[in-house]
Order: structure tokens, then C-alpha cells, then sequence
């Protein structure tokens, strides 16, 4: 009887000294930590880190085409408006409005294209070498950037600001369904709510400067009491601040 008690706890004494070991090894575990910018795939796959800056470069090189092809035409018609005299004032608030869209569009496929990279990456990395992931990614950021040339140029993007963004309006559409189309074909999770989000967002913003645009250029809504309330509030509160500045139309030439 005794001998089964001291057995009982001895084994007791072992399972507690048991536990308290894995938990020692739990607490003592090694962080991997992951940047931003960092392939999280690749650390979860235990990929070797001299790979992790290549295939970071690689990702990031998915966001060049909508720099090159849709910000460097957006900027340039930004500043050609802001430089020269408006001959025709409505013309050059449109003109002014989807230059500011097309910039947003861009931005939107940057994002797009950042994200359906990763997912073949991560979809890549778990098939095939690190070599082979890199020689894909290259193939792909070289097709999307020669795609996206010739939409912009077959859009006549490169000549005026409205047609560049249709052209990115196109392209990101284009993104989007590739990424999705690529997510359901993966075996892991990604962020798809990023997605919707990026298209949804930009579409919103586009749809409320174009109905502002449009209302604001027509006449028949100058005597609507909403907007004539909204005029007077914003002369007041104008007024106000020059009172506060110290601003007046004699000493400052106003």
C-alpha cells in the first residue's frame, strides 16, 4: 500500500516536472520577427534569409508600372493645368478632378498589384525553389508592366487626364479579378477584405467628386437653400478667419 503511494507520487512529481519543462521551452521559444515589407511565407517556410531581401525586391517591383505609366502622365498634366491661365474655368476644374482621380486609381492598382504579387509568391514559394519563385516573379512584374503600357497608350492616357483614368480605372478592375481569381486557387489565407477595400474605396471617391463636379457647374442649383446656406456659412467662416489672421482687402491687396 505504501509502495503504490509512493509510486503515485512520484509519478505525479514527474508529469508536473514534465509540464513544467514544456512550458519552459514555450516561454524560451524563438520569435521570428516579421516586418512589413518582409515575406511572411518565407519565414513560415523557413526559406534562407539571403533569399528574403530578393524576393522583397521583387514584390516591390510590381508597384513600378503604375508609377511610370499613370503618376509621371498625372503629374505632368497637374502641373501644365496649374501653369497656365484656365481659358474656359469648368473645363479646368474637370481636368483638375481627374487628374486627382487618376492619381487615386493609381495608387489603387499599386495596392492591387502589390497584393496579387504576394499571393503568387506565397502560392510559388510553396511549390517550387526560391530561384524558381524569383525567375516567376520577374516574368510577371515584366508582364504587367508591358500590359500596362499598352493600355494606357491604346487609352490615349498619355494626352489627357481623362482618358488616363479610364485607363487605370480598366487596369485596376483587372487586378482586382486576377487577385481573386489567383486567392481561390491558393491553399492559405490573405487578406481579401484589402482588395474590396482599395476598389471599393476609389470607386466611392470617384463617383462623389464627379457628382460634385457636375452639380457644382451647373446653374440651376445656385438657388437651391442648401446651397446657398453652404455659401453663406463659408463666407462667414472666410470672414472670421481674415478678422483672426489680421487679413484686409487694403493692406494685403485682397
Amino acid at each position: 500500500m505504501a509502495d503504490s503511494q509512493l509510486s503515485s507520487k512520484s509519478n505525479g512529481t514527474n508529469e508536473t516536472s514534465t509540464g513544467l519543462n514544456h512550458a519552459h521551452r514555450r516561454a524560451h521559444a524563438p520569435v521570428v520577427a516579421v516586418s512589413l515589407l518582409q515575406p511572411r511565407v518565407a519565414v513560415a517556410l523557413g526559406i534562407p534569409k539571403r533569399w528574403h531581401h530578393t524576393l522583397t525586391a521583387c514584390r516591390l517591383l510590381s508597384i513600378v508600372p503604375p508609377f511610370c505609366w499613370g503618376l509621371r502622365y498625372a503629374l505632368r498634366f497637374l502641373v501644365a493645368d496649374l501653369s497656365r491661365p484656365p481659358s474656359d474655368p469648368r473645363s479646368s476644374d474637370l481636368r483638375l478632378t481627374e487628374t486627382a482621380l487618376a492619381m487615386i486609381w493609381c495608387f489603387a492598382s499599386a495596392y492591387l498589384a502589390f497584393f496579387f504579387t504576394d499571393c503568387l509568391m506565397s502560392r510559388w514559394l510553396i511549390n517550387y525553389t526560391p530561384q524558381a519563385t524569383v525567375v516567376r516573379l520577374l516574368t510577371i512584374n515584366c508582364a504587367f508592366a508591358y500590359l500596362t503600357s499598352w493600355i494606357v497608350f491604346l487609352a490615349g492616357g498619355s494626352h489627357n487626364p481623362g482618358l488616363l483614368l479610364l485607363a487605370w480605372i480598366l487596369i485596376a478592375t483587372i487586378l482586382t479579378l486576377c487577385y481573386h481569381f489567383t486567392q481561390r486557387k491558393i491553399k492559405i489565407r490573405k487578406e481579401t477584405f484589402a482588395s474590396i477595400s482599395a476598389f471599393s474605396i476609389a470607386s466611392f471617391i470617384s463617383m462623389v467628386a464627379l457628382l460634385l463636379h457636375s452639380h457644382s457647374t451647373r446653374d440651376a442649383y445656385q438657388n437651391v437653400p442648401l446651397v446657398a446656406l453652404t455659401k453663406r456659412v463659408g463666407q462667414i467662416a472666410g470672414h472670421i478667419l481674415f478678422r483672426v489672421l489680421g487679413i484686409t482687402k487694403e493692406s494685403d491687396g485682397l
